[in-house]
């Protein structure tokens, strides 16, 4: 981010406060200097750490962060490391994303419901072709493997 008077130099963000309120520059540390010298600036010692720490990027303090919870960019997760972590830690209980990713057993169950179900759909178009050839024994063969096939599908049979 450049610096919003030069527009040369790496900028960062200082809270300016004056007797109309307070606001926010953009300003590298060579203007911030020469346009608010050191006198006229030192308002540090009434700012509490949390508003005087603040994201170079985004300009967003660790007061606003602790009083909404949210961060202004993701550099404002290595600008407020210390104080994130616990955080972060205490709401997920861990710090490393694990992801959705299914177990063995989920996928071997899905792999055999997914061929159970194939095996229906071939069962019934087999059933229907026996019904049209007038086949009624093989109809009620193939009537009771998917009335079986079913019944596995649905819970009954394991």
């Amino acid at each position: 981010m450049l610096c919003s008077c030069c527009g040369k130099n790496q900028a960062q963000w200082y809270t300016i406060r004056s007797a109309e309120g307070e606001k926010q520059v953009c300003l590298c540390p060579a203007c911030h200097a020469e346009l608010y010298p050191a006198k006229a600036r030192d308002y540090s010692s009434f700012l509490s750490e949390d508003e005087r720490k603040a994201c170079p990027s985004c300009g967003t303090t660790l007061a606003q962060f602790r009083r909404t919870g949210l961060l202004g960019c993701a550099d404002c997760y290595t600008a407020f490391r210390n104080e994130v972590i616990p955080t972060v830690q205490h709401l997920q209980g861990k710090l490393r994303h694990a992801g959705k990713a299914q177990s063995a057993e989920a996928e071997e169950k899905y792999d055999m419901v997914r061929g159970l179900v194939y095996e229906q759909a071939a069962l019934r178009e087999k059933l229907q072709n026996a019904r049209m050839r007038g086949d009624d024994e093989a109809a009620e063969v193939l009537k009771e493997r998917l009335d079986a096939l079913n019944r596995r599908l649905n819970g009954g049979d394991q």
